[in-house]
């Protein structure tokens, strides 16, 4: 894979690919992906993250803008601040022989925040989109909004 030459390209494929997954996960395709990243956005508010993996179990409600995309996501109550989980409240899902504690919230990817994207067929890893440029430089950029 040829890393693209410049910032508007780079910003063009990441759209595109990005554009391609959440079409596939609102027909539920039976895909995986995995998008490397600097942080997310839990109700508005920033959070550090490395990753975010997405397949046909996302949640239906994907939606794409032009500066990002968009999912309900849930997470176990710990991770979460105190406030969330009394807003959100807490549902219960099974996950294999257990029943999971979950919060359901608003889980929002800034396109600029994305700087990798990986399709895996059948347990091997396909390099969608890498941009290990995005990785650094939004990096220094996302941690100050986390203030």
């Amino acid at each position: 894979m040829a890393l693209p030459a410049n910032r508007d390209e780079v910003a063009a494929e990441r759209t595109a690919v990005i554009k391609a997954m959440v079409s596939s996960l609102m027909r539920a395709e039976p895909r995986e992906y995995h998008v490397g990243l600097v942080g997310y956005y839990i109700e508005g508010v920033p959070h550090s993250a490395t990753g975010l993996s997405l397949n046909q179990h996302t949640p239906p409600d994907i939606d794409l803008t032009d500066e990002s995309f968009t999912c309900t996501a849930f997470f176990e109550p710990h991770l979460l601040d105190a406030s969330i989980v009394l807003a959100n409240g807490i549902i219960q899902k099974p996950f294999g022989d257990q029943i999971l504690d979950l919060v359901p919230v608003r889980l929002e990817v800034k396109l600029v925040d994305i700087w990798a994207v990986a399709e895996f067929i059948k347990g091997e890893q396909h390099d969608l989109f890498l941009d290990p440029a995005t990785a650094a430089a939004r990096l220094m950029a996302f941690l100050p909004e986390r203030n």
